[in-house]
Protein backbone atom coordinates (compact mmCIF):
# COMPACT_ATOMS: atom_id res chain seq x y z
CA UNK A 1 0.00 0.00 0.00
CA UNK A 2 1.55 3.22 -1.43
CA UNK A 3 0.41 6.50 0.82
CA UNK A 4 1.43 9.59 -1.20
CA UNK A 5 1.90 13.11 0.12
CA UNK A 6 -1.14 15.23 -0.28
CA UNK A 7 -1.16 17.02 -3.89
CA UNK A 8 -0.82 20.57 -3.32
CA UNK A 9 -3.96 21.00 -5.94
CA UNK A 10 -6.01 18.50 -3.96
CA UNK A 11 -4.97 20.30 -0.69
CA UNK A 12 -6.28 23.86 -2.16
CA UNK A 13 -9.37 22.79 -3.51
CA UNK A 14 -9.81 21.20 -0.04
CA UNK A 15 -8.93 25.03 1.77
CA UNK A 16 -11.46 26.63 -0.88
CA UNK A 17 -14.28 24.33 -0.22
CA UNK A 18 -13.73 24.21 4.10
CA UNK A 19 -13.77 28.34 3.59
CA UNK A 20 -16.85 28.91 1.08
CA UNK A 21 -18.99 26.71 3.37
CA UNK A 22 -17.96 27.82 7.19
CA UNK A 23 -17.77 31.61 5.98
CA UNK A 24 -20.39 30.63 3.60
CA UNK A 25 -22.47 29.55 6.82
CA UNK A 26 -21.33 32.53 8.68
CA UNK A 27 -22.00 35.14 6.75
CA UNK A 28 -26.28 34.64 6.20
CA UNK A 29 -26.40 33.95 10.18
CA UNK A 30 -24.73 37.66 10.63
CA UNK A 31 -27.07 38.95 8.18
CA UNK A 32 -29.76 37.64 9.62
CA UNK A 33 -28.84 38.84 13.24
CA UNK A 34 -28.24 42.90 11.57
CA UNK A 35 -31.09 43.20 8.86
CA UNK A 36 -33.81 40.47 9.99
CA UNK A 37 -32.44 38.40 6.23
CA UNK A 38 -33.22 34.89 5.77
CA UNK A 39 -35.13 34.51 9.11
CA UNK A 40 -33.20 36.08 11.27
CA UNK A 41 -34.06 38.38 14.16
CA UNK A 42 -32.72 41.48 13.11
CA UNK A 43 -30.59 43.49 15.81
CA UNK A 44 -33.42 44.17 17.94
CA UNK A 45 -34.39 40.09 18.28
CA UNK A 46 -30.50 39.63 18.59
CA UNK A 47 -30.29 41.80 21.27
CA UNK A 48 -33.21 40.01 22.91
CA UNK A 49 -31.47 36.53 22.27
CA UNK A 50 -27.90 38.00 24.27
CA UNK A 51 -30.21 39.42 27.41
CA UNK A 52 -32.19 35.92 27.17
CA UNK A 53 -28.65 33.78 27.63
CA UNK A 54 -27.86 36.41 30.48
CA UNK A 55 -25.60 38.63 28.43
CA UNK A 56 -25.05 42.27 27.79
CA UNK A 57 -27.22 44.07 25.12
CA UNK A 58 -27.12 47.50 25.45
CA UNK A 59 -26.18 49.18 22.12
CA UNK A 60 -23.87 49.38 20.13
CA UNK A 61 -22.72 45.73 20.82
CA UNK A 62 -25.43 43.44 19.18
CA UNK A 63 -24.46 45.88 15.99
CA UNK A 64 -20.74 45.28 16.84
CA UNK A 65 -21.56 41.42 16.48
CA UNK A 66 -23.74 40.95 13.90
CA UNK A 67 -20.74 43.35 11.77
CA UNK A 68 -17.96 41.38 12.99
CA UNK A 69 -19.70 37.89 11.71
CA UNK A 70 -20.50 39.32 8.64
CA UNK A 71 -17.11 40.57 8.22
CA UNK A 72 -15.66 37.17 9.84
CA UNK A 73 -17.64 35.37 6.97
CA UNK A 74 -16.96 37.10 4.03
CA UNK A 75 -13.33 37.10 5.19
CA UNK A 76 -13.06 33.31 5.24
CA UNK A 77 -14.97 33.03 1.99
CA UNK A 78 -12.64 35.54 0.29
CA UNK A 79 -9.43 33.76 2.10
CA UNK A 80 -8.48 37.24 3.49
CA UNK A 81 -6.76 37.44 6.21
CA UNK A 82 -7.62 34.26 6.69
CA UNK A 83 -5.70 32.86 10.03
CA UNK A 84 -7.44 35.96 11.94
CA UNK A 85 -11.22 35.89 10.63
CA UNK A 86 -11.20 31.41 11.14
CA UNK A 87 -9.70 32.52 14.57
CA UNK A 88 -12.20 34.74 15.44
CA UNK A 89 -14.98 33.16 13.77
CA UNK A 90 -14.04 29.97 15.84
CA UNK A 91 -14.19 32.11 19.08
CA UNK A 92 -17.73 33.23 17.98
CA UNK A 93 -19.42 29.56 17.67
CA UNK A 94 -17.57 28.35 20.75
CA UNK A 95 -19.07 31.16 22.56
CA UNK A 96 -22.32 29.84 21.12
CA UNK A 97 -21.20 26.63 21.97
CA UNK A 98 -20.83 27.26 25.52
CA UNK A 99 -24.32 29.25 25.92
CA UNK A 100 -25.58 26.24 25.14
CA UNK A 101 -24.05 23.91 26.97
CA UNK A 102 -27.52 23.54 29.40
CA UNK A 103 -29.13 21.69 26.20
CA UNK A 104 -26.42 19.10 26.44
CA UNK A 105 -25.09 17.41 23.11
CA UNK A 106 -27.14 17.31 19.92
CA UNK A 107 -28.44 20.66 18.49
CA UNK A 108 -31.64 19.17 17.61
CA UNK A 109 -32.53 19.30 21.41
CA UNK A 110 -30.69 22.97 21.60
CA UNK A 111 -27.22 21.68 22.52
CA UNK A 112 -23.83 22.34 21.58
CA UNK A 113 -23.14 20.19 18.67
CA UNK A 114 -23.76 22.23 15.79
CA UNK A 115 -21.43 25.33 16.66
CA UNK A 116 -18.98 22.55 17.98
CA UNK A 117 -18.51 21.35 14.47
CA UNK A 118 -17.88 24.79 12.99
CA UNK A 119 -15.70 25.78 16.05
CA UNK A 120 -13.64 23.12 14.84
CA UNK A 121 -13.69 23.72 10.91
CA UNK A 122 -12.56 27.25 11.80
CA UNK A 123 -10.08 26.30 14.38
CA UNK A 124 -8.67 24.25 11.06
CA UNK A 125 -8.52 26.89 8.82
CA UNK A 126 -6.99 29.62 11.28
CA UNK A 127 -4.12 27.03 11.72
CA UNK A 128 -3.95 25.64 7.72
CA UNK A 129 -4.46 29.52 6.31
CA UNK A 130 -6.72 30.29 3.03
CA UNK A 131 -4.41 28.39 0.34
CA UNK A 132 -2.95 29.18 -3.18
CA UNK A 133 -6.74 29.79 -3.47
CA UNK A 134 -7.50 32.53 -1.66
CA UNK A 135 -6.92 36.55 -1.49
CA UNK A 136 -4.14 36.13 1.12
CA UNK A 137 -2.12 34.24 -1.61
CA UNK A 138 -2.88 37.04 -4.22
CA UNK A 139 -2.34 39.81 -1.94
CA UNK A 140 0.35 39.33 0.38
CA UNK A 141 2.01 35.68 -1.10
CA UNK A 142 1.25 34.40 1.97
CA UNK A 143 -0.58 30.70 0.99
CA UNK A 144 -0.75 28.85 4.14
CA UNK A 145 0.30 25.80 5.68
CA UNK A 146 0.28 23.77 2.13
CA UNK A 147 3.24 23.76 -0.55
Amino acid sequence: MHIAIADPSRSDLALLLLRLTAGGFLLPHGLGKLFGWFGGPGLAGFATELRGFGLPASTPLPLLLAAMQILVGLCVVLGLCTPVAAALGAAFLALTAALNREGGWFWMHGGMEYPLLWTATLLGLALLGGGHWSLDALLFDHTGATP
